[in-house]
């Protein structure tokens, strides 16, 4: 049986969930996917709800998990596979040995190590268990880390499911999984809020209002959770009734401005300045402006 320790880090604890509401529809097609697929992938803008959505749906279905907060360092194969073998241990039975480290007499056949490690990995989880890969965009397309995830997806045994988060559409690396069916995208057609949607969260954090304020609500938000969120928040600060919408704005873009804005280097910022006040920019305009030759 495996061990009731379970690991205490942050980068290996699914996120705590505060009144997060039950979004059958999308549970419905995460539940058909795990049970076709060997793979999922969840891909949506920040705020999107991506992390709530699957954290709720394993609350909700109550399945085990791997919960795998990916961060630019796992860019080091190394520290990847030694926190992904900490967070097996719950699944590791009396007897058996931990998963093996990444140590340099692997470093010449890392996929081969890769492989490897991943199927004694999935034979560890209990029938039915997800590993959750979060913040899978944390990691740059170009790295060997995807090439190795998408090995990885194609030995998930029946019964496991992959499951990665991420703000940016999968590397080129995935599409010979995408292209045989093996992956179920759930993007941000998938994502968007209805209204139905917002009505339950509106009445999840309160106050409730008409309808017809609803309605307004649903469509200043744009289906975006975090939008939704941020506006009620802002409401309910400043003690006013449910919206005339356009309050919210600046919390809106507060959001944004720390989220992305602040995460690019200085160099992108100018960029990005220098070239928002058009309404389109061809690449030739775009260096000619801001002297970038890496425009394009």
């Amino acid at each position: 049986m495996p061990t009731e320790h379970r690991p205490q880090l942050a980068k290996l604890t699914r996120p705590r969930l505060h009144k997060a509401v039950a979004r059958e529809r999308l549970f419905a097609l995460l539940d058909e996917a795990r049970s076709h697929k060997p793979a999922i992938c969840v891909v949506g803008p920040p705020g999107a709800g991506k992390t709530t959505l699957v954290a709720s749906w394993l609350d909700a279905r109550g399945i085990k998990s791997i919960w795998y907060q990916v961060d630019p360092g796992d860019a080091e194969l190394a520290t990847f596979f030694y926190y992904l073998g900490e967070a097996a241990r719950p699944f590791t039975r009396k007897g058996q040995r931990p998963l093996p480290a990444l140590t340099p007499e692997y470093l010449h056949d890392v996929e081969g190590f890769s492989r490897r490690f991943f199927r004694e990995l999935f034979s560890r989880l209990l029938d039915g268990a997800v590993l959750v890969l979060d913040n899978h965009q944390e990691i740059s397309g170009e790295k060997t880390f995807h090439r190795l995830i998408a090995q990885a997806a194609e030995d998930v045994p029946v019964g496991i499911t992959l499951i990665a988060i991420s703000r940016r559409d999968p590397p080129d690396c995935y599409a010979r999984l995408i292209a045989n069916e093996n992956v179920q995208l759930v993007d941000w057609d998938d994502l968007q809020l209805t209204f139905e949607e917002t009505r339950q969260i509106v009445e999840a954090k309160g106050p409730v209002g008409r309808p017809e304020e609803i309605e307004r609500l649903h469509q200043q938000s744009g289906g975006w959770a975090a939008g939704l969120t941020l506006i009620l928040e802002g409401y309910r600060k400043n003690d006013k009734p449910l919206p005339e919408v356009p309050a919210g704005r600046d919390a809106i873009f507060d959001y944004f401005a720390a989220q992305i804005f602040e995460q690019v280097p200085e160099e992108v910022r100018q960029f990005l300045m220098a070239t928002s006040f058009l309404p389109t920019v061809q690449i030739s305009v775009a260096e000619a402006l801001t002297g970038e030759p890496a425009s394009g």
